[in-house]
């Protein structure tokens, strides 16, 4: 056995054995509080808020969108919503012209300028206390303000994230998604508040404290994630980044592996670049754990990496050698074949590997129990998210070639 190979796998297992413990033990502590969330009282005073909604050729979800913004449950006085029509070559400023009154207002740009600057014009713009910014493909609950700004009483908090859903699970791949968004967009950044080591401030929807963005400037429109980079800066200027469990909203994922993989391109990329940027934060104290959570889940992501170029190195070195050996024999494959099994001599590699994969299915299904999804339990979805877990190796190894090759990624 390559002692390489060895020293990999059990760093791999420990790594990822560490995080699931850690994890399960949380989520098994807060099970019973991870939906409560403050509110507001009788006679507190409501805080103005201001939703900046970028838009780029939204013609077919931007109706729907802002037809959720209308049913907030909220004093029409105290919200605005700012559209900002990032120079679309379609009918979404037309669209948006429809539905435009008192506290929805259209800013038609004639030129593409990006994201981060489309929700730079729409902040500088606004008169709210408050920011929420969120994706011209998205659908919000009616009480999606009530549930978020009151988590702002408590003064050192930044941002609050909510639930990311799946709108409209058509396919298999998009039911995947689903799960993938309810474990990770959701309980998982919920936890990760819990320990003050939220990522990411997820485009869906977020809500920000006016007067930080103030102090730290804006998105970063240098940044491909802009929602994942003004995290870091959020940590560095000593605020908390909160999550709301007890409210979602619900948008459009990719609908075929060419798309999923843009996406997830843009991503992780951007992730990377990322950590550079803020390579500074890294075991340092200045932002508590998160500045060791971070190293920690990029080691494992890098690790684990290097597991599966390693593994799939070694398996199709073998298929190899074994064809030249049966080349000897005519190709006769059943010549040498044994079907002896002593348990004794099962391999600690397979014990790591099946313990792993176990690990997983238990995180996963007692993490569906708590989030009280309506998510089928069914195998084929388990199977999915398993291959699609190992085609995600496969995004980040582009990812990491990119980002060393320094080659642009566009959206």
């Amino acid at each position: 056995m390559n002692i390489y190979y060895a020293i990999l796998v059990h760093v791999v297992w420990f790594l990822s054995t560490y995080f699931v413990v850690v994890f399960m033990l949380a989520l098994f502590y807060n099970r019973k509080k991870l939906y409560d969330s403050p509110e507001f009282r009788k006679n507190d005073k409501l805080p103005k808020i201001s939703i900046i909604v970028p838009a780029y050729n939204e013609e077919e979800s931007i109706a729907d969108c802002i037809k959720s913004l209308k049913l907030i449950d909220y004093p029409k006085s105290l919200f605005e919503v700012i559209i900002v029509n990032d120079g679309s070559i379609d009918r979404t400023a037309d669209i948006v012209r429809e539905h435009t009154g008192k506290n929805i207002i259209l800013v038609d740009n004639s030129k593409n300028k990006g994201k981060a600057k489309s929700l730079n014009q729409g902040i500088s713009l606004a008169k709210g206390s408050y920011i929420a910014c969120m994706d011209a493909d998205t659908i919000v609950p009616s009480d999606i303000l009530r549930k978020t700004l009151p988590y702002f009483k408590d003064e050192k908090v930044g941002s609050v994230t909510v639930s990311v859903e799946v709108r409209s699970a058509k396919n298999f791949l998009q039911r995947i998604i689903r799960l993938e968004y309810i474990l990770g967009l959701s309980l998982f950044l919920k936890i990760f508040s819990l320990f003050n080591c939220v990522h990411v401030t997820p485009g869906p929807f977020s809500v920000y404290r006016k007067r930080l963005l103030d102090k730290i400037g804006y998105f970063d429109p240098e940044n491909i994630t802009e929602d994942l980079e003004i995290a870091y800066r959020i940590h560095k200027s000593g605020y908390k980044i909160a999550n709301c469990m007890s409210t979602a909203v619900h948008t459009v994922t990719p609908h075929d592996m060419k798309g999923l993989y843009r996406q997830r391109r843009r991503w992780y990329s951007g992730a990377l670049l990322t950590l550079w940027q803020h390579k500074d934060i890294l075991a340092k104290n200045k932002t508590g754990l998160f500045g060791y959570f971070i190293p920690f889940n990029y080691a494992l992501i890098a690790s684990g990496l290097g597991l599966f170029v390693f593994s799939t190195y070694l398996l199709f070195s073998n298929i190899f050698r074994n064809l030249s050996y049966y080349s000897l024999t005519n190709y006769n494959f059943f010549s040498n074949m044994t079907f002896d099994f002593d348990l004794l001599a099962v391999s600690m590699f397979l014990f790591f590997g099946l313990s792993g994969i176990l690990g997983m299915i238990l995180l996963v299904t007692y993490s569906l129990g708590i989030a009280r999804s309506s998510l089928e339990r069914k195998p084929s979805l388990y199977f999915g998210y398993f291959i699609l877990f190992f085609m995600y190796q496969a995004f980040w190894l582009a990812s990491f070639f990119i980002v060393l090759m320094r080659r642009k990624v566009r959206w």
